[in-house]
């Protein structure tokens, strides 16, 4: 029934589909089909502890904690490679927590955090989500040019 209504000519135009999973390799291939999906926009971890420090520093600021610019770099190295908005929500999350149920410094828990950071998500797994975003993208600009490289190779 799904596939009918995403399939439906009445609904062109009308309607705008949302699916999201970071295994579109599961989903039934007759309702990603064009007409059913026209446009897949993948999203894709962090590709360099620029853009790690800056999705960190955005979601803490939401919970009122500033982190200033100049902390970058001091913390450049300590942040994780592909960092995902999930595993930077939660960072945020922790930060937020203990900064205002204790009596640490901002900067001090923050750079905890990040030294005592472990990757929630296996090496492969990583890999494989990411070679399957990239090639399941319907446009190559889409994709940062660091992951072209692993869906082709």
């Amino acid at each position: 029934m799904l596939a009918e209504e995403m399939g439906s000519s009445t609904n062109r135009g009308r309607v705008i589909w949302v699916l999201a999973s970071s295994r579109p390799d599961l989903i039934e291939v007759d309702l990603k089909r064009p007409g059913r999906v026209d446009v897949k926009i993948p999203l894709f971890p962090t590709t360099t502890p620029r853009e790690g420090f800056d999705l960190i520093r955005m979601l803490c600021g939401k919970r009122g904690l500033a982190i200033p610019e100049s902390s970058f770099g001091s913390l450049e190295s300590r942040i994780p490679p592909l960092l995902t908005p999930g595993t930077a929500e939660a960072f945020a999350v922790k930060i937020y927590r203990q900064v205002r149920t204790g009596t640490a410094a901002l900067q001090d828990v923050l750079v905890e955090s990040l030294t005592e950071y472990q990757s929630p998500i296996a090496p492969e797994v990583m890999a494989f989500q990411i070679q399957i975003a990239a090639s399941e993208a319907t446009a190559l600009e889409f994709v940062p040019t660091v992951f072209r490289r692993k869906s082709t190779g």
